[in-house]
């Protein structure tokens, strides 16, 4: 897909003849920018109703991080999700990192304000007293890991104290496809399992996992952001690896997809298709879901990983304090009150 610039400027619209605005091979169009949002809306619809999403009064919690990923994402569930009475509630996590989070919450918010979706907002550093990076030098883990495992903990008690049906993830089709990558180099086949369009919920435990950017290219996602005019933060995360693997391997697919148009969408669908392949494989190193001692949510032993890192760092286990703080929240958004 590209921009229209210089001679593909004057390019029209496969389907009305205005002015285009994207050129996407694989799918031998030209869109205005009309018909390009409902291109990405209609690949977005596709995933949500797979999972069974789109039935009517279902609760969607998006997890809405500043960047163009969650900027598209959220635009997009907030126009489908209209048409079909389904509630989305946005979820926006203050990481610690100084003017970048600043930013960062700003963008987020901007984006549920423009989308009329209400926010609930979490400062990881006035929740657990201690901001991401610093957690991560205490634990002598690297930043990225850290800041995973707290994202993913949180989002997830959020989803359970807000009795979502469904946590919304703003993975693209660029980053599915270099982090199955990047665990086929690895062997790492089990987890595999997990980069499906879906995940199932475990009852009382774990909500089930969207990700409505699954065929959509990180390029897409950027343009729908754009034109739809959805704020979003431009700069990388200043914690970001140079280099890492999953970089290496969209440029190299970049290269690929120029040469030939249509392998990126080609490989996504079959993954999605072979998923449950990948699930018999992990089947075979299965752990038991049990309930974590200290808070009560998912864990692979008697506590759940987020509880022991902050114990080992804070000096005790915050996943129930975390989970009482979301949940007065989640009451305030419920009431209608708005987060200072």
């Amino acid at each position: 897909m590209s921009h229209s610039t210089g001679r593909q400027a004057a390019a029209k619209c496969s389907i009305c003849g205005a002015p285009a605005v994207a050129r996407i091979p694989y799918a031998r169009l030209t869109l205005c920018p009309r018909h390009f949002m409902e291109f990405i809306e209609r690949k977005v619809e596709r995933v949500l109703r797979r999972a069974g999403a789109l039935r009517r009064g279902a609760r969607l919690l998006a997890a809405v991080s500043g960047g163009k990923d969650s900027a598209a994402m959220l635009t997009a569930l907030a126009r489908i999700a209209k048409r079909h009475g389904v509630e989305v509630v946005g979820l926006h996590l203050v990481l610690g990192f100084g003017p970048y989070s600043r930013k960062s919450r700003e963008a987020a918010e901007g984006a549920c304000k423009v989308d009329s979706i209400p926010c609930i907002v979490l400062d990881v550093e006035e929740v657990l007293g201690a901001p991401v990076h610093v957690i991560a030098r205490r634990a002598r883990r690297p930043v990225c890991s850290v800041c995973g495992l707290v994202k993913r903990y949180v989002i997830n008690a959020a989803a359970v104290e807000l009795g979502a049906d469904y946590v919304a993830m703003g993975h693209n089709a660029d980053d599915i496809i270099a982090y199955t990558v990047k665990m086929f180099l690895n062997q790492d086949l089990a987890a595999i399992a997990k980069l499906g369009p879906s995940t199932e919920s475990i009852e009382g435990l774990a909500v089930a996992r969207l990700r409505p950017l699954y065929e959509v290219t990180e390029k897409e996602s950027l343009l729908y952001a754009i034109v739809s005019s959805t704020p979003f933060l431009h700069e990388e995360c200043p914690f970001r690896p140079v280099a890492p693997i999953e970089e290496r391997v969209k440029e190299f697919m970049n290269r690929v997809e120029e040469e030939h148009p249509g392998m990126k969408i080609n490989y996504i669908r079959k993954l999605a298709s072979n998923i449950e392949v990948y699930k018999k494989i992990a089947e075979a190193e299965e752990w038991e879901a049990q309930r974590c001692k200290s808070c009560g949510l998912l864990s692979a032993g008697d506590e759940c990983s987020f509880c022991r890192l902050t114990r080992r760092t804070l000096g005790e286990a915050k996943g129930l304090h975390v989970r009482r703080v979301v949940r007065e929240l989640a009451s305030r958004i419920a009431m209608g009150e708005q987060q200072d």
